[in-house]
Parts: structure tokens; C-alpha cells; sequence
């Protein structure tokens, strides 16, 4: 839900949630009249659409709610905490158990086996037959080697940046780090007063995971797909000093006690009530943030830890080939009617990206609100940064994924050295060739 220009790539994530995480004809009177919502008296309601989503954004259940009164269906929608919802969707999978309708997180590890065990309905037919496939701008529906489409965008591109807490900054005595030895600087005062510097959740593994793709990336914007690529190794020094500085964090007690242990929204919290200083998460949360924390909220591109400056890259939780996506099961008894709810509820969702001032993924006539402070600050630097780097994890197969997210956990642990943590490293990505 990236990895080009920013330009070309829909700003984020949960930007959806981040921001804070339409239909239309072809222009042919043909179609014309597809496109438009089904008269309620004559639609057949007895049908009935389940969704599964993990999403804690209210746009989403808005905008399925949307969708089903637009084509006049009843609607289940079944919320999942995020961890819950990937055990609960691999189970379903195997079990061939799917909702109607599902969301799926970014990523080649999350995508693939949606695909490979033909669970997902084409999608090409009420595209065209609804002339709704013409409001999607180019290159935003991905299209498999078969020719088919298997899913609508469920998101925008959202990235990893650093928020902190205006108050306790000022408590501090220190400024919003914009360099490793400010970021260093801020551990040690934060410590000195009793504060968290950095609440981290490690127990689900993919924040630290995350963290450290920063941390390579400010080292050498090119680094990752370098060695993918063959032409270096991952034992290479821009891995093995971002290795070095996790283990400074470690070392320097810049988390929170028994971080490996907590859970993300436990961390989450953590920031939320003024307990940390610091938290490296998703832009999806602007939203939640701003409302929890109000102007205490402060925003800024991650620092420059490296040689690389912040504006050279950032790290961004989609992948253009395997973006956040609405699927329709291909087993559901009412496949026709989830089709077309998987496709007229992203472009409900993108109204609402647009309508919060948010570039979206499809033409939208919504209007666009005025951003607040950090959001308008935020969509000013990603306009700024040259390449988003999509997770490591979503561009490996699952299996290398969860060896190498167990491996970053056992970096985090001070299990390994960078040295040894690297040589693994090199080994168990490799396992991708």
C-alpha cells in the first residue's frame, strides 16, 4: 500500500487511519446507468454481504454501510483486532471458510496465498459492466499475469515517521531530533526524568522490524533492493550500523521495560498518556493521535541517523504490487453482489481519503477539508522525499518473512551481535532467490 517517486504513488496507509490510517460512469449512456445506486423498493434485500475487516478507522464501517444501502443488501460487518485478524484470515483460507468479502493487508506475504489457492473472484466483469473500472486512476488496480483483476484498493500509502509528545519535549528541555546523537541526546534525558523515551511494541515483532528497515535505509537509501538485487550483501556496513544503533537502543534503555513482550496498542498507549516521549509508527495514525493527544501531538520525517538525508527516502507500508486490497470470495453464495460491494466500497473509501485532503487512489467529486497542522506538515514531506522503500516483509515470500522478523526479534534481544545478526540475515534472505 510505493518504493518510486512519491509523486506517482498515492500519499498515504491507514494514510487512511494514518490520515489521521464515487462512483462514476464511463461516459457512455450505456453504461451510465449502471453505475447508478439500485432502487431500494426493487433491490433484493434478503442478501446478505459479510465483511471482515481490521481496520480501526471509521471510515471503513461508514463506507461498507455505504455500499450496501447503495445497492440495496444487508450488510455483516465483523471487526478483528489487527494480530487476531491475520490468524483468523489464514485459518479461513485453508478452511476455504471466507467471508463474502474480505480486506487484506499489503504485502507479497499476505497477498500470495489469497492468490494461489484461488480464493479471490475476478473482479474484470463489474468493472466493466458498472463502468466504475473508469474511476480508478492508471495503474491502481493490480493486474495478475493471467490478465485478471483480483482486488480494489482498500487504502493509500501510508509511511513510517517519528511522532512525540510536544509537552514532554519541553519538559525535556530538548527539541524534536533531527540527527542520531539529538535521538541519542533525548534517550538520556528522557531516562533521567523517569519518561519513556521510546515506547516500542515488540511482541507482534513488525514494529521493530520496522524500525530497523528505517535505520538501513538512512544509511543508504539503495542498501535493500541493492542486495536483493545481487549487487550487495546484507552483511554489507549499512546493515551492519543499523544493527549497531538498534543495539544502542537497547543498550541506552531507549525503550520501555519488557518492550519484547508488549503489545503494539499496549505501547501505543504508552505514547497516548504521556508515558513515552517518543513513538515510530504509521502516518495511518494521525487520526487517532491527533484526537487523543490533541495539539500536544508533534510530527516530523524520521531523523537522519545515517549518512542518507531524511528527505532521500522513506520506508512505506504498501507495496504497488501488492497494495492493502478489498477481495471478493469466489465461493460466496451472493458472488456477484460482493464483487460489486468490494468495488463500490474503495471508492467510498478513497471519497473519504480525499474529503480529509489526502491524495486518493480514484477520481472522487468529494471536496477536500483543510488538514491540521502535522497532517499539512506531513503531506508537505512526503511531496519532498525521492523513493518510499516498501517493508521488507511485504516483498518476500511469508515463510522467509516470519524467519526474518524472528531473527530482527533476537537483535532486539541482544541475542545476537550485529555481525552474527547480519551473516543471518544474508542467509535467510537469500532463501527468496
Amino acid at each position: 500500500m510505493f518504493g518510486k517517486k512519491l509523486g506517482m504513488v498515492a500519499v498515504s496507509v491507514s494514510l487512511v487511519s494514518m490520515a489521521l490510517t464515487a462512483c462514476g460512469g464511463t461516459g457512455t449512456e450505456e453504461k451510465a446507468g449502471n453505475n447508478q445506486p439500485k432502487d431500494a423498493a426493487v433491490a433484493d434485500s434478503s442478501k446478505t454481504i459479510t465483511f471482515w475487516a481490521f481496520d480501526t478507522d471509521p471510515i471503513f464501517q461508514a463506507s461498507a454501510e455505504a455500499a450496501a444501502s447503495e445497492m440495496g443488501v444487508k450488510l455483516n460487518y465483523e471487526y478483528i483486532q489487527d494480530e487476531t485478524y491475520k490468524t483468523k484470515i489464514s485459518v479461513a483460507l485453508a478452511a476455504n471458510e471466507l467471508p463474502d468479502v474480505f480486506e487484506q493487508h499489503a504485502g507479497l506475504s499476505f497477498r500470495t496465498p489469497v492468490l494461489q489457492l484461488k480464493t479471490a473472484a475476478p473482479l474484470n466483469d463489474v468493472l466493466e459492466s458498472t463502468g466504475l473500472g473508469s474511476k480508478f486512476l492508471d495503474n491502481r488496480l493490480v493486474k495478475e499475469e493471467d490478465g485478471n483483476i483480483y482486488s480494489v484498493p482498500s487504502n493509500i500509502s501510508t509511511t513510517l515517521v517519528l511522532y512525540y509528545n510536544k509537552k514532554l519535549v519541553n519538559k525535556l528541555g530538548v527539541s524534536a531530533p533531527t540527527t542520531w546523537d539529538d535521538l541519542q541526546s533525548i534517550v538520556k534525558a528522557a531516562n533521567d526524568k523517569g519518561l519513556i523515551p521510546i515506547a516500542l511494541g515488540g511482541k507482534e515483532r513488525w514494529q521493530g522490524d520496522l524500525l530497523y528497515n528505517m535505520l538501513v535505509l538512512r544509511e543508504n537509501a539503495d542498501a535493500f533492493d541493492h542486495a536483493m538485487g545481487g549487487q550487495a550483501k546484507f552483511t554489507d556496513a549499512p546493515f551492519v550500523e543499523a544493527a549497531n544503533k538498534i543495539r544502542t537502543l537497547v543498550d541506552t534503555n531507549a525503550f520501555q521495560k519488557g518492550f519484547l513482550g508488549s503489545a503494539y496498542l499496549d505501547a501505543q498507549e504508552l505514547f497516548k498518556t504521556n508515558k513515552a516521549v517518543m513513538w515510530v509508527d504509521g502516518s495511518f495514525n494521525f487520526s487517532s493521535l491527533s484526537s487523543a493527544m490533541g495539539d500536544d501531538l508533534g510530527y516530523i520525517v524520521f531523523p537522519k541517523t545515517g549518512a542518507e538525508d531524511p528527505y532521500s527516502a522513506t520506508i512505506g507500508f504498501q507495496n504497488e504490487k501488492a497494495p492493502y486490497s478489498l477481495f471478493a470470495n469466489n465461493s460466496s453464495k451472493n458472488v456477484e453482489e460482493a464483487k460489486e460491494f468490494a468495488v463500490r466500497m474503495s471508492l467510498k473509501l478513497n471519497d473519504e481519503f480525499v474529503r480529509k485532503g489526502l491524495p486518493g487512489y480514484a477520481k472522487s467529486d468529494v471536496k477536500s477539508e483543510t488538514q491540521n497542522e502535522q497532517l499539512s506538515a506531513y503531506t508537505t514531506d512526503i511531496g519532498k522525499t525521492k523513493k518510499t522503500q516498501a517493508i521488507w516483509f511485504g516483498l518476500v515470500p511469508a515463510a522467509v518473512g516470519q524467519e526474518y522478523r524472528d531473527l530482527t526479534q533476537q537483535l532486539y534481544g541482544s541475542a545476537l551481535t550485529a555481525e552474527q545478526f547480519t551473516t543471518q540475515l544474508e542467509t535467510t534472505l537469500r532463501k527468496t532467490e
